[in-house]
């Protein structure tokens, strides 16, 4: 494929699409704006971008093109929106309700610019909405490493977060004090932070907390041995942690029954086939539990080419659980199951387009709430009327009717939530619904720095590859009407998937007079099993890059692309495509 500039080496545009370890299943993962793509290693744009007022009276000639357009044509605004606002720090960031309700604990850049923890008292909150920061205290601060995972423990005054040590990868677990000791300590002091997995070489990963053992934490490091994650029970108060349950060597992920608060799940890949097995154990108690129940044993097994794993136990001591699997089917269906014999006992859900995505269970019955699904834009499937009825108010109340809604938080009695507003065209903003009143409290936007101006709207659109198969994209336009300069954005992985949502990057070209394509080529994740193994080894010269070449006949065909002025771009599998596009189609 055609390219307007090939760079030798990798542009990070946004500190953003770094990829960084998440907390444990335990904790809720706020809604987010970011992409599958990580730093492009080829790229196209105006050979200058300063974003001062000099540089933006600077131009590419598709620009300087462009801008001769009506502005009712044009998608986004008018001038050069600076590089710094679109990649730059998000201003708010992860909100966390603290489980009592009374605290929100949220990302924030630090005056040196880095991203670090906030806390904000809402029970001595004067003021809404973004005029409310100046109140709040910053309980960290990193001079280096931004800080990207964080949540509450259960006592509602300890914050737990992830980092590294100047990029190392070594990921640690912290303990900071969210609340000041007393009234009459210094607001503006940064309270002393506790590193729960010490260690020159040791990395944590698989943490769980749990509401009925407010004080433990279960973690899992590599401390004994470098090679496997090994379990750990932290009393985060007193330091003190103990080993837990030792890993024989295979294991790469664990999980928790929540009443007993024990390992009784394993993930382990077989290295010489790629199968994945689950084993369980149906009690970890050593002294009460009979040899039987507390041996490991083989129950769900996967080969290579299926999808699936174990979600949760049920509020039945364990017996039976959650399980999502690709066996017998195209899809991943959500299913519950006997975790003694493997019977499957009932099927709760399958998509024939695509797999089962996010769940939420009741966090005492354990009964089944809701789930998502996402072919090109998220759906919901609501087994909760009650939950169902909260969702369609707030959606009621959504400024865009386009936008998606997001749970970021809930308090542990759920009387109160956070709730995310997600667009396309526009940075999220963040409200507060308070449910036994319905009242709903504005919190702030992501990035306000957004707001002056106009963006483009993300299309989710549906391309025909050559051989027929239906293609999800992402298309963003640069001009109302008629063609224009297209860019193929290509999303790494290639065992990944682009998502709708705001995207810096194409809103970037938008702005340069640029579409952007964004195709879910054969080979992405989340389309079933099928889909995903047509991309075995069809790299390059195969199908995975004729799907490209189909999506830029498409574009141009709709009227989308000019013909003559096409772009390939991206990073890691991106990369690969660029070069190959470049290598085996120059002529596309």
């Amino acid at each position: 494929l055609k390219a307007k500039m090939l760079l030798s080496k990798a542009l990070f545009l946004s500190a953003l699409t770094t990829a960084l370890p998440l907390l444990g299943s335990a904790f809720m993962s706020p809604p987010s704006s970011l992409t599958a793509n990580r730093s492009p290693a080829v790229a196209v744009a105006q050979s200058t971008d300063a974003s001062t007022s000099a540089g933006r009276h600077h131009s590419n000639a598709a620009y300087s093109s462009s801008s001769t357009l009506l502005s009712s044509q044009r998608t986004t605004s008018e001038e050069l929106i600076p590089r710094e606002i679109l990649f730059g720090n998000p201003e708010n960031t992860s909100p966390l309700l603290s489980p009592d309700g009374n605290y929100l604990a949220y990302l924030a850049p630090s005056p040196n610019d880095v991203m670090n923890i906030f806390i904000r008292d809402l029970t001595k909150q004067i003021e809404n909405g973004d005029s409310a920061k100046k109140y709040d205290r910053m309980i960290t601060n990193e001079p280096k490493r931004a800080i990207r995972s964080v949540a509450w423990l259960y006592d509602s005054q300890t914050i737990v977060y992830m980092n590294d040590n100047d990029g190392d990868e070594n990921f640690h677990l912290f303990a900071v004090d969210a609340l000041p000791s007393s009234e009459n300590d210094d607001d503006d002091a940064i309270p002393p932070v506790r590193d729960l997995t010490p260690g020159k070489e040791v990395k944590a990963q698989n943490i769980f907390t749990n509401y009925r053992y407010p004080d433990q934490i279960l973690v899992g490091t590599n401390e004994r041995d470098p090679k496997v994650f090994d379990m750990y029970r932290v009393f985060y108060k007193t330091g003190e942690k103990c080993l837990d349950t030792l890993n024989p060597g295979d294991v790469i992920g664990w999980k928790t029954e929540d009443e007993s608060f024990e390992i009784r799940a394993a993930t382990v890949r077989n290295s010489e086939d790629s199968s994945t097995t689950i084993r369980i154990r149906m009690s970890a108690d050593l002294v009460q539990g009979s040899e039987e129940d507390n041996e490991w044993k083989d129950v769900f097994h996967f080969p290579y080419g299926e999808e699936g794993g174990l979600l949760n136990f049920c509020a039945d001591g364990g017996k039976t659980g959650y399980l999502t699997s690709s066996l017998g089917r195209e899809t991943t269906a959500l299913l519950k199951v006997d975790l003694k014999s493997g019977e499957t006992l009932e099927e709760l859900y399958s998509n024939d387009k695509c797999n089962v995505g996010g769940v939420t269970l009741d966090k005492d019955t354990k009964e089944l709430r809701a789930l998502t699904y996402n072919y090109a834009r998220t759906e919901r499937v609501f087994f909760d009327k009650e939950l169902e009825k909260d969702h369609e108010f707030l959606k009621s109340k959504a400024s865009n009717p386009n936008a998606e809604i997001g749970v970021a938080s809930r308090s542990l009695d759920e009387s109160k939530w956070v709730v995310a507003y997600s667009q396309s065209d526009g940075p999220t903003s963040y409200v507060i619904y308070d449910k036994p009143t319905q009242a709903i409290t504005p919190l702030f936007v992501s990035n306000p720095k957004l707001l002056p101006y106009k963006f483009a709207p993300m299309e989710d659109v549906r391309i025909p590859a050559h051989d027929g198969l239906e293609l999800v994209a992402y298309l963003t336009r640069s001009v109302t009407e008629g063609p224009s300069p297209l860019i193929l954005l290509v999303h790494g992985g290639p065992w990944a998937r682009d998502y709708w949502g705001f995207n810096s990057q194409a809103q970037w070209f938008a702005n340069r007079g640029y579409a952007t394509l964004q195709v879910n080529y054969r080979g992405s994740t989340g389309y079933g099993k099928t889909f995903l193994h047509k991309g075995d080894k069809q790299w390059g010269v195969g199908d995975m890059q004729h799907d490209l070449t189909s999506a830029v006949k498409w574009a141009v065909g709709e009227g989308i692309a000019m013909e003559d002025n096409v772009c390939i771009y991206g990073g890691s599998y991106g990369g690969y495509a660029c070069l190959a596009g470049l290598t085996f189609t120059p002529d596309v």
